[in-house]
């Protein structure tokens, strides 16, 4: 049985990754076609958000960024400079696309407030490693027990509507939505021995 819990300590103890692919980021109209394209081409994507953290009682800002992960690519859409266009949306509602991330309810919910749209093909992994039995969620954990490493969160609070991204951001945003296809992979493997 494999282990279904790691301990702070255990996580702090193992080493610093970051994703080292590529990585584009669409800042501009034009740039979406493109990329939306080579998403909705993949089965499966990694998915994240970030958004300018509010540090006063009732102070609220829209999502700045939303991180797509391919495979062998991270597509980062500067929601603050391009809008959340009908391209975008499509992906979300395709039913043949899975789309995965982490503790991704509030995600959603504030996507939600920048143009309506009915979620279809999304994955919350916290709510899928549940029903597998691990006790210790979210993306450190994950991280930590599947792929033997640990992600800083040191960007985390940093200023996502800054004029130009700088490259801890870029790395930490690409690294927040990549990890998540192979944590989703090593999930459907444990799925599918458990179903034998």
């Amino acid at each position: 049985m494999e282990i279904r819990k790691i301990t702070k300590e255990e996580v702090n103890a193992l080493p610093l990754m970051k994703y080292e692919g590529k990585c584009q980021i669409i800042e501009n109209q034009n740039q979406i076609p493109k990329a939306i394209e080579a998403c909705k081409s993949a089965s499966v994507l990694g998915f994240d958000t970030e958004t300018k953290p509010a540090f006063r009682k009732g102070e609220f800002y829209p999502v700045a960024l939303l991180q797509i992960a391919l495979p062998d690519k991270v597509f980062l859409f500067r929601l603050n400079k391009i809008k959340l266009t009908e391209e975008i949306v499509g992906l979300f509602e395709d039913p043949k696309i899975k789309i995965v991330g982490i503790g991704i309810r509030d995600d959603i919910k504030d996507l939600q407030k920048l143009r309506q749209f009915e979620p279809s093909g999304f994955v919350d992994l916290n709510e899928f490693g549940s029903e597998l039995g691990f006790e210790s969620i979210g993306a450190r954990n994950y991280v930590g027990m599947f792929m033997n490493f640990r992600i800083s969160k040191s960007q985390q609070v940093s200023n996502w509507e800054n004029e130009k991204l700088t490259e801890s951001q870029i790395s930490y945003a690409a690294t927040d939505a990549w990890i998540c296809l192979d944590i989703y992979k090593k999930m459907i493997e444990i799925k599918d021995n458990l179903s034998e």
